[in-house]
């Protein structure tokens, strides 16, 4: 892999020609991906719960490679997207095209294959070097006869580092064990030339477990000393995008940088303090506390907002085109509350009369279950359905009961 420096924003100079040209040689069709490719952006919640696209930064290096090989009559450049042609066109703000537009970026062409892969379409296309960021379309790709690059391969490394408190949607805390010195420590890593601190927590997290990450959210930054040179170290609190149970089949290491994972119940991340890297020890009040309140902000408000939508689908006032059920009037959207996270007090006078009321009904269900378990008594012992009368000597349990193995 030719490793090149971040090229100038507008200029190329002649030893950056000469750079590009070592890496596309005689070729003549190149393609480049659009997102994480050329522009960078991570998906999030707007305050309605819509998922909207956050901008990330650009990747400079891919931008003016791109530019170059525009300007080069020899050369067939293409962008090609795994982005839904028809979900672009309905947000012509975020589309490739007006980011092109805005990067003053004219390729030969834009080609969606709609979530496809894209190896049919560079085929077709007849594509000999492709850039994208996708692991997977590079897997598609090998064997292919085209040639594969990661886009921040080309990148330098800053001094600025991001780290995640990443949380489960059962609220507990991905913990990585590091391949190099055995700590325990959280997702994160360096960021690269143009890519703000929230992408590269995100970008860090999916390199390291292959999981995905939104609704991030700033704690705070601080200043280190790390070999000799100073770097920001910024940490972040985001949420991961299932309960822990179904992301231990989902998680897909990179073993090279951890060995191990663990999803840590927050009161109990002291634990891992003692061989824990700094980092780790920097959010452990955060872990302990910050995580509570972000059980219901802003994760419930997304989640109440998406409840509202699917309420109103179900009823027939959203996508549903038969509205069915014996309604006079549209019943109330709103969401019923969510218990309150542990800790957090309610009122103890209310608290009794519930389990007074409980209690009461408890009560009364067991009373009706052993006057009916007495009546089929009755009749099975007096010849009613009971078909073994004679044999029957009156010990043992309740031949009526529910199977469950008692209350």
């Amino acid at each position: 892999m030719i490793k090149i420096r971040i090229l100038n924003e507008n200029i190329i100079t002649e030893q950056e020609k000469i750079t590009l040209s070592q890496i596309v040689g005689e070729n003549s069709v190149i393609s480049f991906d659009f997102d994480n490719t050329l522009v960078k952006s991570y998906p999030d919640f707007d305050a309605d719960g819509n998922l909207i696209y956050v901008n990330g930064g650009s990747n400079a290096t891919m931008i003016n490679l791109m530019k170059h090989l525009i300007d080069d009559p020899s050369k067939k450049v293409y962008v090609v997207t795994s982005r839904i042609q028809g979900d672009d066109e309905q947000n012509p703000e975020q589309a490739v095209q007006t980011q092109l537009d805005k990067l003053n970026l004219k390729p030969d062409g834009l080609f969606y294959t709609n979530e496809q892969p894209k190896v049919t379409k560079l085929k077709e296309l007849g594509v000999e070097i492709h850039f994208d960021d996708d692991r997977m379309e590079h897997g598609d790709i090998q064997g292919s006869g085209i040639q594969s690059f990661y886009p921040d391969d080309f990148l330098e490394d800053t001094n600025k580092v991001s780290k995640v408190v990443a949380v489960t949607l059962d609220n507990k805390v991905l913990v990585l064990k590091r391949a190099d010195t055995g700590e325990f420590d959280i997702p994160g890593g360096h960021g690269k030339s143009g890519e703000t601190p929230e992408f590269t927590a995100i970008r860090e997290t999916l390199e390291e477990t292959g999981l995905d990450l939104y609704g991030i959210k700033h704690i705070n930054t601080k200043q280190v000393e790390f070999n000799g040179r100073k770097e920001d170290i910024s940490y972040f609190y985001a949420k991961l995008n299932n309960t822990s149970d179904m992301l231990m089949d989902d998680i897909d290491l990179d073993i090279e940088e951890n060995t191990e994972f663990y999803f840590i119940e927050p009161q109990f991340i002291d634990d891992f303090m003692p061989n824990g890297t700094n980092n780790l020890k920097n959010v452990s009040n955060e872990i302990k506390s910050l995580t509570l309140d972000e059980q219901k902000e802003p994760f419930q408000r997304k989640m109440a907002a998406k409840h509202r939508k699917m309420k109103k689908r179900l009823i027939g006032l959203g996508g549903n085109r038969k509205k069915v059920g014996p309604y006079t009037q549209n019943p109330p959207m709103e969401r019923s509350k969510s218990a309150p996270p542990i800790g957090e007090s309610i009122d103890l006078e209310k608290k009794r009369r519930i389990k007074v009321k409980i209690m009461q009904n408890i009560e009364e269900k067991r009373r009706k279950k052993r006057k009916k378990s007495k009546k089929r008594k009755k009749r099975a012992y007096y010849g009613g359905y009971f078909p073994y009368f004679d044999l029957y000597d009156g010990s043992g349990g309740d031949s009526g009961g529910d199977g469950g193995g008692g209350e």
